[in-house]
Order: structure tokens, then C-alpha cells, then sequence
């Protein structure tokens, strides 16, 4: 195992592309209740990749919180990632500026939205983020007790095995012919 844990960039950024485009589309739901508005907003300002990008993002959310859980299940990754809140966090922040920025500038949209989506969509991010490390960290736990149930051994020695007749030792049937016991069909020719 690394000396970071189970904290591999790979998986962190998983769960901050999921993160930073969930908080994206909260933002946006935020800052424009009514979908006819929102779709104007999204439109004018380069978002016409988001319903794409957004099942991306879903996919490496939910591949990264599964290589979690059964990381710690199959016990290849023993060590909670290590500050994944602030980690998220700031991915999430950064991300989220530089999609509106390139956005903007890539569609020579509406720049003077763009200090309201900020105002906004920054302490969303955050809030993603921190939600999304939570929700790591629950998934982490109840992987730990699947994975302590399924080692589980069943102990044999707590086992006491009673007979009809009371006693704790098996009957055994009388052996009957010769040999003692069953024998396979004899075949007789008759000439």
C-alpha cells in the first residue's frame, strides 16, 4: 500500500469531477429557479457540453465511491483518504472558476454574470465537496463492516449437537451382511 492510502488521485478526482458538476448544476438551479431562464443562461454562455459532461460525472463519482467501498470490503485499501474535505474542496473551487472562465471567454458570452455565478456557485462547491466526503467517509464505514462480517469464521466449538435420545453422540445403524455393510449386486450366470 502507498503511504497515501486509498487516496489515489485517480479515485479523488472521480469524486471531484461528480462533485464540481453537481455543484455546478446547483448553482445554476440557484441562481435561476425557472428551467426557460436557466436554459437561456446556459445557452448564452458556452453550456451546451454540460448534459454530457454531467453523465461523465456521474459515472466517475459513482466508479470512485464503488472502488471505495470495495477497496476497503476485499481490505486493499485499509487508510481513510487522507483530508479528502479540503481536497475536494479546493479541486472543486478551482474547477469550478476555471469552467466559468473558459466558458465564458470560449463562447464570448456574458462576463458580467459571471461575479453572481461566483458569488454563488464558489460556497456550493464547498458545501458539494464537504457532502461528498462525507458521504466517502459513511460508505468507508459500512464497507469496514461488511468486510469484518464476511471474515467472520464460524466458530464450531459454541456448536453442541443433541440426539433424539438424548445423547451427544450419533447413532449408528446396525451393519448387516457379509461383509458388514453394503455391497454391491452380485451377478449370477446360471449355465
Amino acid at each position: 500500500m502507498s503511504a497515501r492510502g486509498s487516496s489515489r488521485p485517480s479515485l479523488v478526482l472521480g469524486l471531484a469531477l461528480g462533485g464540481v458538476l453537481l455543484g455546478h448544476t446547483v448553482a445554476y438551479r440557484l441562481l435561476a429557479p425557472d428551467a426557460h431562464t436557466r436554459t437561456l443562461e446556459l445557452a448564452a454562455s458556452g453550456h451546451g457540453y454540460l448534459s454530457g459532461a454531467n453523465m461523465v460525472g456521474l459515472v466517475a463519482a459513482v466508479s470512485g465511491l464503488a472502488t471505495l467501498f470495495l477497496g476497503r470490503v476485499l481490505r486493499t485499501h485499509q487508510a481513510e483518504p487522507r483530508n479528502l474535505a479540503a481536497r475536494l474542496v479546493g479541486f472543486q473551487m478551482a474547477a469550478f472558476v476555471a469552467m466559468e472562465v473558459l466558458e465564458r471567454l470560449a463562447s464570448g458570452g456574458r462576463a458580467q454574470y459571471l461575479a453572481a455565478v461566483l458569488l454563488i456557485g464558489l460556497p456550493v462547491q464547498a458545501l458539494i465537496a464537504v457532502l461528498v466526503a462525507l458521504v466517502a467517509r459513511l460508505l468507508l464505514r459500512a464497507a469496514a463492516v461488511v468486510a469484518d462480517l464476511l471474515d467472520r469464521t464460524p466458530s464450531w466449538e459454541r456448536v453442541s449437537l443433541a440426539f433424539v435420545d438424548g445423547s451427544t453422540a450419533p447413532r449408528t445403524r446396525p451393519r448387516t451382511g457379509r461383509p458388514p455393510g453394503r455391497a454391491p449386486p452380485s451377478l449370477v450366470v446360471v449355465v
